[in-house]
């Protein structure tokens, strides 16, 4: 039974519900804007193929809720409770998930534009397909989230913990991963483009055929790394540390390998044209 009449008659006699329970409501389809849920309860509620703007879900506990297939903008969900909410199929414009707890959340094939991520506990979370545009994904954690196929532009990512997430066959364009920690994720035939990876943890990572022209490396600590025939043409991977990484086939083309450290990395079929093997370490 909907309760989509019940929840539009509430919020036009207050828009104010902070702090009362809706958990288990059919609000499908709903379409509402301006209204706060500030400490509201909403567990296992549908909210999905709805149209709500300028909401207040501060604090909010959502848990285990849906929201598929939603257009949502400018919705407030910092420091909410959203554990295995489903948004597939959304898109998301102008959202604050600042320190929100998204763990287990699935994001499958969303459209994300400006959304505030940082400080949030995304471990987990599913973000198969999904296309982020100029979000802040800073100090994220977000741990063995699945991000295969994604798509990530002009995003800002540096300090994330994605330890031991699938970002495989992604694409990344302009995107600012300083300092984030990437060990044993999976980055096998990503795409980037204008990628800062500098000081960054990417111990036992796998970058078989990954795209990775002109990118900065620099002080990236790649041990053990595996990045069987990827394309380093042009990078930046001036002190490096590569050991015991396999860089057969890698393509080093004009890159910048000064003082880097190639101790027991495999080293077969490696191309380093034109490389500036300045003070490298390989023996």
């Amino acid at each position: 039974m909907s309760n989509v009449d019940e929840m539009i008659k509430l919020v036009l006699k207050e828009p104010k519900q902070d702090g009362n329970d809706f958990s288990g409501f059919d609000l499908k389809g709903l379409s509402l804007n301006g209204a706060s849920f500030v400490y509201a309860t909403l567990v296992e509620t549908n909210i999905d193929d709805s149209e709500i703007r300028d909401i207040d879900f501060s604090q909010a506990s959502l848990e285990k809720s849906s929201m598929k297939n939603a257009q949502i903008k400018s919705l407030n969900f910092t420091g909410a409770n959203l554990e295995g909410v489903n948004f597939e199929g959304t898109t998301l414009i102008g959202c604050n998930f600042k320190n929100a707890n998204l763990t287990s959340s699935d994001f499958s094939q969303t459209k994300l534009t400006d959304c505030d991520f940082q400080g949030a506990n995304m471990s987990h979370a599913s973000f198969y397909s999904a296309t982020l545009n100029n979000c802040n994904m800073a100090f994220v954690r977000m741990m063995y989230a699945f991000m295969k196929q994604v798509v990530i532009n002009k995003s800002r990512l540096g300090g994330i913990n994605a330890r031991g997430s699938d970002f495989s066959f992604s694409t990344l364009t302009e995107v600012n991963l300083k300092g984030c920690i990437l060990k044993y994720a999976d980055l096998n035939s990503c795409t980037f483009k204008e990628v800062n990876l500098s000081n960054a943890n990417l111990i036992g990572v796998d970058l078989k055929d990954a795209q990775c022209k002109d990118i900065i490396f620099e002080e990236a600590n790649l041990e053990g790394s595996d990045m069987t025939y990827a394309n380093m043409e042009g990078g930046n991977l001036k002190n490096a540390f590569l050991l015991e990484a396999n860089l057969h086939g890698t393509n080093f083309t004009n890159a910048n390998l000064a003082d880097a450290y190639l101790v027991d990395a495999n080293i077969a079929k490696a191309i380093t044209k034109g490389a500036n093997l300045e003070n490298t370490i390989l023996a």
